[in-house]
């Protein structure tokens, strides 16, 4: 097996075009400092407008934490002030990678509700509260490396359900260049709750319709190996694959 030291930095591996001016593809430099409003479960980052995309870790707070998300969403934040929501609670409090239940429905409501804040704040609703032009939502876990190796990436979509084909397609032509092994849907396929960004909750009780077909959510499940030794190469991975996405579809 290689070793992790001779493996090439993954942004090395892949086609940065526009890596010089990535802080600055808006018309805005990368942010030294992330300002985050403090919720009961979350805190959240409003950035740019022209960023059609939120980046989350709903893992990050220990115990039983997805280490390293929290900070590698952060990274992506003050790389390119995009829009990001991290957990402040572990999920043995409330789990918000779930559909609600008892013990996380007002952490649920809070987390739909930051999430309709960073589409109000963008300006991409319109007046049936349904999405006008495409938006990425990249949720971001961590995986054990016993599961596909210490240099490993699976793409949750729930066969499909959470995105488009047409996003999915190109989402997981923008991973090839990588020197990684990505898995799509095999053993994490995401949760059953990415599912009602798109097409709503009709079962929970929460009233919560969804924003339609636009809403294209990855659940990506991170080997710990990348998560610790190559946070700053996943940093600018999906700095590169935000920026990507605002271009090819506007």
């Amino acid at each position: 097996m290689q070793s992790i030291a001779n493996i090439p930095k993954l942004y090395e591996m892949v086609d940065f075009g526009h890596r010089e001016n990535i802080g600055a593809i808006f018309g805005k430099k990368e942010v030294n400092m992330a300002n985050f409003v403090e919720r009961k479960f979350i805190k959240f980052h409003l950035g740019d407008k022209g960023i059609r995309t939120h980046i989350d870790a709903l893992h990050a707070a220990p115990p039983c934490s997805d280490k390293y998300t929290g900070e590698i969403v952060e990274g992506v934040i003050k790389e390119i002030n995009c829009h990001g929501i991290i957990a402040t609670v572990s999920r043995t409090i409330a789990d918000l990678n779930r559909l609600p239940n008892q013990k996380n429905e007002e952490a649920i409501k809070e987390y739909r509700q930051t999430i309709k804040d960073i589409l109000e704040h963008i300006g991409i609703l319109n007046e049936n509260e349904k999405l006008i032009k495409p938006y990425l939502h990249l949720a971001i876990h961590g995986i054990r490396n016993t599961v596909h190796g210490p240099l490993s990436i699976e793409i949750g979509t729930r066969s499909g359900k959470t995105c488009s084909s047409e996003v999915k397609d190109w989402f997981i032509e923008k991973l090839k260049g990588c020197n990684l092994k990505i898995q799509i849907d095999k053993n994490k396929i995401g949760d059953s709750s990415k599912i009602v960004h798109r097409w709503g909750d009709k079962i929970s009780g929460l009233y919560y319709f969804g924003y339609g077909s636009d809403f294209n959510t990855f659940q990506i499940e991170i080997s710990r190996t990348l998560r610790e030794k190559h946070k700053n190469d996943l940093i600018y991975l999906f700095s590169d694959i935000i920026i990507s996405f605002n271009e090819a579809f506007e």
